[in-house]
């Protein structure tokens, strides 16, 4: 028997599955597969694809508690943000359901050289999505309810710890339409047999994984889409409502007990307030709920042991380098239970700063003038988002133009939407998921001339 993949509950340690990696024969078999589904799915109307997505949600909403707890047993994430989850993926559904039409609508334009020109928007054929386990129903319904909606089919490579979740959104999307979707049931290093037969990638994931999958889309000639997470920076101005702000602040960290590419992750604050905003998120992370991600807690277990494992040393290379940490620390004999941790005084070379933190850990930082806030905000090879706290909207308007980053949210917390592009800059990836402009990384742009 070969290696397994584990579904590992996180907050009892109990082994939930073992699944076996499929071949790469298999694999490519399955390829072949998706890509006579494609001939025919490509022929259905938008609305008769449109159609089948709407189950799809209706499928979603009527199931919520059962897909969420699913969630909730395999990464370990709180139930009522599991259901969010769910409710949101449906959110999703329905709108590009509702706007796939509109947003591929023939463009036409009047040249000189033809009586009739138009743009249009042809589907491009099997596009792989790898997938991570983080939100593992809305990543891959963001990826590949647009790219089906467009004509596309789609070959899911699921993180191997949310395997069980992988199996069910395919049986979902089986329900209502076969062949356009499956899962391939990997090893990372089977991925490079897959990339040349297919027409379209997209990930998100790790810079490791972005720059390894980047490689072999460039090298075989393929589009493709990277979000690679991020190192949010959070400013706070002396003129903001600081009761809102350590609000938010604190949220925007916990969310996902700390496991999210969006989060809020490095928090620089004017020097006025800082001892306030400190006390007062030390204030309000004492009363958070940490316990089993079933109940109605606040932050639940670290998705994995090495994760967890990682976060530990994260806080204690900071400290070592000199950081005043705060909390920390595992919790419990049992699940990867993690303590929030409060870092002050941290090096701008500590892992603290320039890593990309997946637990809730908060470094604070202290800036005098505008331009040192954008500096500390923009001193990370990461710039996916960025959030602004201050009164002054104005100025806030124009400091988000100097933040290297694809979403800036003012006064309230970053999240994705499905009405808005959804990616970032430098090693936070290239492309991007949602709105009109994610509909289109999949899709051939094509020119039509006609001479009557």
């Amino acid at each position: 028997m070969g290696e397994k993949a584990i579904s590992q509950d996180p907050a009892s340690e109990e082994i939930l599955a073992e699944h076996e990696f499929e071949s790469k024969e298999k694999a490519l078999e399955k390829i072949i597969y998706l890509k006579d589904s494609f001939l025919k799915w490509r022929k259905k109307t938008i609305d008769e694809r449109a159609n089948v997505i709407l189950k799809i949600a209706r499928e979603l909403i009527e199931n919520k508690k059962l897909y969420a707890e699913l969630i909730t047993s395999e990464m370990g994430k709180p139930i009522s943000q599991a259901e969010s989850e769910i409710e949101k993926c449906a959110y999703a559904c329905e709108y590009f359901a509702q706007n796939a039409k509109n947003f591929l609508q023939p463009e036409h334009v009047k040249i000189d050289l033809a009586d009739e020109a138009y743009v249009e928007f042809d589907p491009l054929g099997v596009i792989l999505a790898i997938m991570p386990w983080n939100f593992p129903f809305w990543q891959v319904i963001r990826c590949a309810v647009p790219a089906l909606l467009a004509g596309n089919v789609v070959a899911l490579k699921h993180s191997p710890n949310t395997f069980l979740c992988a199996k069910k959104i395919e049986e979902i999307f089986s329900k209502y339409s076969e062949g356009i979707l499956i899962n391939l049931f990997i090893k990372e290093e089977d991925v490079k047999f897959i990339i040349p037969e297919v027409q379209g990638v997209s990930l998100t994931g790790s810079v490791r994984a972005g720059q390894s999958v980047g490689e072999l889309a460039g090298k075989n000639i393929k589009p493709v889409v990277l979000e690679l997470g991020g190192s949010d920076p959070f400013i706070v101005f002396d003129d903001a409502d600081l009761e809102a702000a350590v609000e938010t602040a604190v949220k925007a960290r916990i969310i996902n007990s700390g496991q999210s590419c969006i989060a809020a992750k490095r928090f620089i604050i004017h020097e006025k307030i800082y001892k306030d905003f400190v006390e007062a998120v030390k204030s309000k992370i004492k009363k958070l709920k940490i316990g089993n991600p079933k109940d109605n807690v606040d932050i639940g277990p670290i998705a994995r042991r090495d994760l967890l494992e990682n976060a530990l040393r994260i806080v204690r290379e900071s400290e070592k380098m000199g950081a005043k940490v705060e909390g920390g620390q595992k919790i419990g004999s049992r699940g990867f239970f993690f303590y929030p941790a409060i870092i002050e005084e941290a090096d701008f070379f500590s892992p603290a700063f320039k890593e990309e933190t997946f637990a809730p850990i908060m470094p604070i930082f202290k800036f005098k003038t505008e331009d040192e806030a954008i500096e500390i905000a923009n001193k990370s090879e990461f710039g996916l988002g960025a959030i602004i706290f201050t009164k002054n909207i104005e100025k806030a308007k124009h400091l988000a133009k100097y933040i290297e980053a694809g979403t800036v949210a003012i006064n309230l917390q970053t999240r994705s939407d499905p009405k808005l592009p959804f990616g970032g800059v430098k090693k936070s990836g290239v492309g991007r998921e949602l709105s009109r402009y994610g509909i289109l990384e999949f899709v051939n742009i094509k020119s039509v001339m006609i001479k009557y």
